[in-house]
């Protein structure tokens, strides 16, 4: 299918793959998304109330912390 970039969120930790050349390679990095922390998105996927960490989480990447 082609799909550029897939993540994987298991027990705690995101991984990120990138495809190139026909293969998935894991990165460090989105390449789609390059702003994006992802420690700081970690933070909040966990999180009991979706609203709640959808708010939190908008507040942290507008106040650049």
């Amino acid at each position: 299918m082609k799909i550029p970039e897939v993540w994987f969120c298991n027990s705690g930790q995101l991984r990120v793959f990138s495809l190139q050349d026909e293969k998935y390679q894991e990165v460090s990095q989105s390449q789609l998304l390059l702003n994006l922390d992802l420690a700081l998105l970690l933070k909040y996927v966990g999180h009991p109330d979706q609203y709640d960490a959808v708010q939190e989480f908008l507040t942290e990447v507008r106040e650049g912390k």
